[in-house]
């Protein structure tokens, strides 16, 4: 019967861990959590055909968020479970003291650990009611802790979703983004949206680092899925640093905050999730437009990055791809 409570123990450390890394690390999900994480999401976005307008993906958040305390729950509850199981006569009937049998320990570990006490099942040596005290503390509180996860999580969702509506408003390409940020003269049209922008991005990365499930909170609708509106400004912001006539290019200190930002996004995203980033480099975005309006020199016929923009350039399409949406859906007139 001992293995019953080594596997008990056990199971109550790792749950534990995993709950507290999640819930207060601000470091992402444990170990458990991001791995199961991942794999449901990979599950969903099988079963959707990596369509990113699947009705089913647009539910997959909050199951995951559901699904994720629930085992939480679960696994505490069995934890107890088990290591009483394992005690044989340690959890006895209040009048008849006949010793509880395993759907019995099941119900008495339930309301421990709920501290709900209902009374009719007594611990009958102190070992049990050691243990028993032990579960209904830390119980409550890492279940408490489990519930209340729900609070921030919906709260950096709604960030998500207004940092792809504020990112919209800019364009629906990055050659729009570019065209609209020009006054004819200057840049100052979208210079001066730059500092909010980096702060909301910035605000969203760091919510990201401390709650990776916001990661699946996918939105069915282009036009502000926010992974697509991210991957849209850096194509900009691209074409602003190095393809824009110098003579109206922007300052690099204008855009730097922009930079900075995108360099803690792509720092996050690769430190709290689990997905393999091996895609080809996307096609660059047709310039002609900004050509004939005298903003990207005529002459221009290839632009050649440093490995670092391609690098990055590959991250964001294999984030689309992952996220059930193709480069067509941040640059529908790549080249």
């Amino acid at each position: 019967m001992e293995i019953f409570i080594v596997i008990g123990v056990l199971l109550y450390v790792v749950i534990a861990i995993d709950v507290l890394q999640t819930t207060l690390s601000m470091q992402g999900g444990g170990w458990i959590t991001s791995r199961a994480s991942h794999l449901f999401w990979k599950v969903f976005l099988l079963i959707s055909g990596r369509n990113g307008r699947f009705w089913l993906l647009g539910h997959t958040g909050y199951l995951l968020l559901t699904c994720i305390v629930f085992s939480w729950v679960i696994s505490l509850w069995a934890s107890l479970t088990f290591i009483l199981y394992g005690i044989p006569g340690a959890i006895v009937e209040s009048t008849t003291k006949i010793p509880a049998d395993f759907g019995e320990l099941v119900y008495y570990s339930g309301y421990s650990l709920s501290t709900l006490g209902m009374g009719d099942y007594v611990a009958t040596t102190n070992i049990a009611k050691l243990i028993t005290s032990f579960y209904s503390f830390t119980g409550l509180i890492l279940l408490t802790m489990s519930v209340t996860y729900f609070v921030p999580v919906l709260d950096a969702v709604i960030v998500q979703r207004q940092l792809g509506v504020k990112l919209r408003s800019l364009g629906e390409s990055p050659q729009t983004i570019i065209i609209n940020g020009w006054n004819g003269e200057n840049f100052d049209r979208l210079i001066g949206k730059v500092e909010g922008i980096s702060d909301l991005i910035i605000k969203y990365s760091q919510q990201h680092r401390a709650y990776p499930v916001v990661h699946y909170f996918h939105n069915r609708d282009p036009d502000t899925a926010v992974i697509l509106q991210l991957a849209r400004l850096f194509e900009a912001l691209q074409i602003l640093s190095c393809q824009v006539s110098e003579d109206i290019k922007p300052a690099a200190e204008d855009l730097k905050p922009l930079k900075v930002a995108y360099k803690n996004y792509f720092k996050v995203i690769k430190q709290v999730t689990h997905f393999s980033f091996d895609s080809k480099e996307p096609a660059w975005a047709n310039i002609a437009w900004l050509q004939e309006s005298r903003l990207v020199p005529e002459d221009l016929k290839k632009l050649e990055l440093a490995d670092m923009e391609k690098d990055q350039r590959i991250f964001f399409n294999s984030l689309i791809l992952l996220d059930g949406w193709s480069w067509e859906n941040v640059d529908p007139k790549s080249s």
